[in-house]
């Protein structure tokens, strides 16, 4: 359940018009299913926030900055993000530790997964960022570019970005 309190005006309304309502609950068995059979182990987080927020489009509302051009949705889709990237997984298993599961894909079709902890990260590309440690942080940084995009690791031969 997203709290609602931790919600800026214009998150909760972005949310709001892409269809989420308090108490949606949404079926992700289909999903689950469909990523266990490539490798992937479903935690309760990820199963919280696809229950909440699965299936949803979240238009960003600061496409500008300052922090970073953000003018791509949140798009709440688990198979867009994991199927046929069980390797990227892995990478961001190794390079952070823990265990993470596809929830949707961000910026520059960049894959979003969350671990078991909480920790919600995008990766793609050759870089890793730090999206929050709760499905409200990595909402506001999503939808409102609220922070300066964190590189947690690259690949070798690229440097962060952004520095």
């Amino acid at each position: 359940m997203i709290r609602t309190d931790l919600l800026c005006p214009d998150l909760l309304q972005a949310l709001r018009n892409s269809g989420w309502y308090p108490q949606r609950q949404v079926i992700v068995d289909p999903w689950v299913d469909s990523l266990r059979q490539e490798g992937y182990v479903p935690n309760a987080q990820a199963m919280e926030i696809l229950g909440t927020v699965g299936g949803l489009a979240i238009e960003p509302v600061n496409r500008a900055g300052p922090n970073f051009s953000n003018d791509e949705p949140f798009n709440l889709d688990p198979i867009a993000a994991g199927a046929g990237q069980r390797g990227l997984a892995a990478e961001i298993e190794e390079a952070l530790g823990g265990r993470y599961f596809p929830v949707g894909e961000w910026l520059s079709y960049s894959s979003v997964f969350v671990e078991a902890g909480g920790r919600i990260v995008a990766a793609g590309l050759g870089w890793i960022w730090e999206m929050g440690d709760t499905l409200e942080s990595a909402l506001e940084l999503a939808v409102c570019a609220d922070r300066p995009l964190v590189c947690l690791h690259s690949d070798p031969g690229l440097d962060p970005w952004p520095r």
